[in-house]
C-alpha cells in the first residue's frame, strides 16, 4: 500500500475534529455544559473529520 501524504489543511481539519470529538465528553462531566453544546461540539468534529476525508479522496484521485 501507497502512503499519501496528506496536506496541512486536511491535517488541520482532522486533527480538529478529533480533538473536539475526543475532548467534548470529559469536558461535559467536568463542567456545566448544556446539551446542546455538548451536541454541537461532538456534531462539529464529526463534521471536520468528513471535511478531512473529502478532501483526502479529492487529493487521491487527483494524483491517480
Amino acid at each position: 500500500m501507497k502512503r499519501q501524504k496528506l496536506s496541512a489543511g486536511t491535517l488541520v481539519y482532522l486533527l480538529s475534529g478529533l480533538l473536539l470529538v475526543v475532548v467534548t465528553p470529559p469536558l461535559g462531566k467536568h463542567l456545566a455544559m448544556p446539551d446542546m453544546l455538548k451536541g454541537f461540539l461532538t456534531g462539529l468534529g464529526m463534521m471536520l473529520e468528513v471535511i478531512a476525508i473529502i478532501k483526502m479522496q479529492k487529493s487521491r484521485s487527483r494524483s491517480s
